[in-house]
């Protein structure tokens, strides 16, 4: 639809109440009817009130020509668009696909597009060009019409993750859909009109462009898998080991999310490289000659293999492809002859000593998450900070026969929270106070860490897979990286302060005292996160959903897991169903 000025419409035309009122709005329905029959141009008073069966006088009292009749008219089309369409749906703003899904059902209902109804609307339309109150009100209510699709799917499209798509396009071609069902409903009586397959049809031009959002309800589902939600408090059954999963989540969640990915300790000198998985991309960070560090992507640019399978190493001034002879500077550019595009630079920025990295075109890192790291919170990370943090040893990598979703609601497990976020927050963070209890591990931790007998642990899960444990020994990073729809690795960067390892400076590849080392051993035994316990639960779980079908977990579970699962939800809907989604028939 082409944008139109914008003029006051005329005034709004509210329903009758009173016995007056009731007649004028039996005036208006029978001026609907002629209009559906003789259209504007040859409808008349006597026309009217035989349908409505009422003498023509009356219409003086309540109109004071026809003009104003049919302008009254479509007056009350236009509000009772607006209050049975445009209203209900913008309540559900905040869920575009439940929007959506309604605004369908209701622009396509009986009330709204009968045919008595739609052909006027269309008969208004044809009279427009030479009346300027009908232009008004057909062009205000078309615009408000095509602003509220706009908004729902420039929402859909920030919610699922899909930047690349144009909302003015998508938005245009769902208009356009409806608009082409209304007319077809013009020229039909209602019995030969087939709504449950008008509703297919539009509900297939959404589910093509968001596969994955939309469930099918009960008469699109006709011989298919159901696509219903999942219990209340649950993802889907196949979202712990689907292909189908792991690629929406592959660019719904880990296409967008900030990752660790070392400690600025562990890359002391130029040239010094480190490599990682971060669930959408392989990183690769180096420090240049400058002092600079750059994110690369580990991706050789002739073919999509690691350019460096070290986990660590040294670089002595360029990245060198050995299987195509090609070479780059530290910062990424190709070395000699051209015809061979640089390496891809990928998002990096620093926070409190971390690096962290993202993939090109993803948002700046949450406020909370990267101001936790650079000032920490009251207690133990108000010391650690000033003490300083640096690697204790090279990051440690455990293979888990696992999702990953299920390690991390493992880890969830144990979180006791003051107060639930909302699904969109993507931080949530606890203390506990291990030390309190009186086994072994915990003396020997006391004894050699004695000034951190009062200090509570602060926990903080950074969404989607990162656990961060900050102690008064220093702070210990997991991460569960997604390898496979049905496995995932465990991987563990844990930093300590120069306080606790008795102010001993780090020199080269030499390892950091023993006695760091063994109060971060002590840490682990008394936390959960990396025991092997954890692991077998993790991994037992997996063999349940995937062999025998259990469901996932309980809709009772602890806050913690319920806000996880909620978050992934709002950000690959499709995953919160019962069964993959099916693909739409055609019509």
């Amino acid at each position: 639809m082409s944008p139109r000025k914008k003029r006051p419409a005329a005034a709004s035309a509210p329903r009758a109440r009173s016995a007056r009122g009731l007649q004028r709005q039996r005036l208006i329905d029978a001026c609907i009817s002629a209009l559906h029959i003789h259209g504007p141009s040859h409808t008349t008073v006597e026309k009217v009130v035989a349908i409505a069966r009422m003498s023509p006088g009356i219409v003086r009292f309540y109109f004071d020509s026809k003009a104003a009749m049919l302008v009254a008219s479509l007056q009350f089309l236009a509000t009772e668009f607006e209050e049975q369409v445009l209203v209900p749906v913008s309540k559900l703003k905040s869920n575009p696909v439940a929007a959506l899904e309604l605004l369908v059902a209701l622009y396509l209902d009986p009330e709204i597009a009968s045919p008595r109804k739609v052909s006027v609307w269309y008969a208004f339309w044809g009279e427009a060009s030479s009346r300027q109150e009908y232009y008004d009100i057909c062009g205000q209510k078309d615009e408000s019409f095509a602003a509220l699709v706009r908004e729902l799917i420039g929402r859909l499209i920030e919610q699922s993750a899909q930047p690349q798509l144009d909302p003015d396009g998508i938005a245009l071609g769902l208009i356009g859909a409806l608009e082409m069902l209304w007319q077809d409903f013009a020229f039909r009586s209602e019995r030969d009109i087939d709504r449950a397959a008008a509703r297919r049809r539009s509900m297939a031009y959404l589910r093509s462009v968001f596969p994955g959002c939309f469930s099918a309800s009960g008469d699109e589902r006709e011989g298919r898998s159901g696509d219903t939600p999942a219990a209340a408090g649950r993802l889907g059954g196949w979202a712990y080991g689907d292909a189908r999963a792991f690629s929406l989540e592959r660019e719904a969640l880990f296409g967008r999310c900030w990752q660790i990915i070392a400690h600025e300790s562990q890359l002391p000198r130029a040239g010094d490289f480190l490599t990682a998985e971060m669930g959408a991309e392989r990183v690769l960070v180096v420090r240049d000659a400058c002092g600079a560090l750059h994110a690369l992507r580990n991706s050789c640019p002739e073919a999509p293999h690691e350019l460096t399978t070290d986990r660590r190493g040294h670089a002595e001034g360029i990245l060198r492809c050995r299987v195509h002879a090609l070479e780059f500077d530290l910062s990424g550019r190709r070395i000699g002859a051209s015809g061979t595009a640089d390496l891809t630079a990928l998002a990096l920025q620093s926070a409190g000593g971390l690096i962290m990295a993202a993939p090109r075109g993803a948002p700046p890192p949450p406020e909370r998450f990267a101001g936790w790291l650079e000032a920490g919170a009251s207690g133990p990370s108000a010391r650690t900070s000033r003490a300083g943090l640096r690697a204790l040893a090279d990051v440690r990598e455990i293979a888990v026969a696992a999702n990953w979703k299920l390690l991390v609601e493992q880890w969830l497990e144990w979180a006791v929270l003051d107060a639930v976020p909302g699904a969109a927050s993507e931080l949530i963070v606890w203390t506990s106070r291990p030390l309190a209890g009186a086994g072994c591990s915990a003396r020997r931790y006391r004894t050699l860490a004695p000034s951190a007998q009062e200090e509570p642990w602060l926990q903080a899960f950074a969404a989607p897979n990162q656990l961060l444990q900050l102690r008064p020994d220093g702070l210990s990073i997991l991460q569960a990286i997604p390898t496979a729809p049905d496995a995932c690795r465990l991987r563990l960067l844990d930093l300590t302060s120069g306080e606790q390892a008795g102010g001993e400076a780090m020199s080269g590849e030499a390892i950091m005292p023993a006695r760091a080392g063994a109060v971060r051993y002590l840490a682990g035994r008394l936390t959960p996160w990396a025991r092997r316990s954890t692991l077998a639960v993790a991994q037992s779980a997996q063999r349940g959903v995937g062999n025998f079908g259990y469901p996932p977990g309980s809709h009772a579970a602890r806050a913690a897991i319920a806000w996880f699962r909620a978050h992934i939800a709002s950000r690959a809907p499709a995953l919160a169903l019962a069964r993959p989604p099916t693909a739409s028939r055609s019509d």
